[in-house]
């Protein structure tokens, strides 16, 4: 962190260690045979926290990232988790059958305080999304499987600024995306089995991530539908 070589990007020659402490407390069970859960509530807090924050070059008058301590930051959040098997409920008790529903959820608000500068108090924390879930059903048949998974993240920033845009694209926002995966398994027998699927199905175009140097700067933009096809064998 303290060595970088990029005009984008810099370093605080007075950096220092950042301090603080976390907790948590969670609860986690079954209801019956058919669903689970777990629940986890947290906080973390930061004195000194380092993060990232835009500035502008004094002679050059372009724009960089410096790396430095911003502010004090507090994250709270919650992390909940929840699958139920539906078949049974149905009235369906096939040994070899299962149907399963599941989501996860991750809701955090996370910001900065106690900061000397104005343009840091009661902003964002960077890189913290507020808003990420992931549903999905997987339905197993005997020796078949298949999944189909949605995953989706809520829009969040890249510096302690909360830029929405920059004339190089190396800090601003990251807009809300989603993903949908797809896979199936096949075990022909306990050597050999057959998998395949399809990655962002839906040919979504997004971003996760802002980069300073290479192969930025700008955006990183990710996959877009990519067909995979395994084959196992075990010897």
């Amino acid at each position: 962190d303290m060595r970088i070589v990029n005009p984008n990007y810099r370093v605080d020659p007075n950096l220092k260690d950042e301090k603080g402490f976390s907790a948590d407390i969670g609860f986690r069970g079954t209801a019956g045979k058919y669903f689970s859960f777990d629940v986890t509530g947290f906080m973390i807090y930061y004195n000194d926290r380092i993060g990232q924050v835009l500035k502008t070059d004094s002679l050059l008058f372009s724009t960089y990232r410096l790396r430095t301590n911003v502010a004090d930051s507090r994250n709270i959040g919650i992390e909940a988790y929840a699958e139920l098997n539906i078949l049974p409920i149905l009235g369906y008790q096939k040994q070899n059958q299962a149907l399963n529903i599941y989501t996860t959820l991750s809701l955090m608000d996370a910001f900065y305080m106690n900061s000397k500068e104005e343009a840091y108090q009661g902003k964002k924390v960077e890189m913290v999304s507020p808003i990420i879930a992931r549903m999905g059903v997987t339905y197993r048949l005997s020796r078949f499987t298949t999944a189909l998974q949605f995953a989706y993240t809520h829009q969040h920033y890249t510096d302690a600024t909360n830029a929405e845009f920059s004339p190089d694209a190396v800090s601003g926002l990251i807009p809300s995306y989603y993903v949908l995966d797809w896979s199936l398994d096949y075990q022909f027998k306990r050597w050999f089995s057959l998998s395949a699927g399809i990655n962002n199905l839906t040919d979504n175009m997004y971003f996760t991530r802002r980069a300073a140097g290479y192969p930025g700067p700008g955006i990183l933009p990710s996959d877009g539908r990519s067909i995979y096809l395994t084959l196992q064998f075990k010897i």
